[in-house]
């Protein structure tokens, strides 16, 4: 089974092949807790390139243990990575493992559109 998702995520390279892959990131208290990222180690297993483009410095509690309301009023948890290469008129590409409201998509690519890409697209492995 691990090796058909590899292959579906490859698909992901054909489809974006002008997009810089970027996995939402997990709060430092959570990869203490988890031990990974899941969205980045896919990538990784998958052999796809990816660049960490954005910090989560605001630590919630998951998303799964909010109700519908606490998620959409959750205030902006990313900021962008001063030390990666500018994204100015880059093509993005956001992957999260999880979509249920929209609202970590839609923080984390405010936080990208401030930095001038072409474009952010958003893809989630779930919904």
């Amino acid at each position: 089974m691990a090796h058909t998702f590899s292959v579906e995520l490859q698909e992901l390279r054909k489809q974006y092949k002008s997009f810089v892959f970027c996995p939402i990131p997990l709060s430092t208290e959570r990869i203490n807790e988890r031990g990974f990222n899941q969205v980045s180690e896919l990538l990784r297993a998958a052999g796809l390139p990816f660049q960490e483009l954005l910090i989560r410095e605001k630590h919630h509690i998951p998303q799964s243990k909010k109700t519908r309301v606490q998620r959409l009023i959750t205030t902006q948890p990313f900021v962008y990575q001063p030390s990666t290469p500018t994204i100015k008129g880059e093509n993005i590409l956001l992957i999260d493992d999880v979509y249920t409201t929209g609202q970590t998509m839609f923080h984390a690519a405010s936080c990208l559109l401030a930095q001038s890409p072409n474009k952010v697209q958003t893809f989630s492995l779930a919904r």
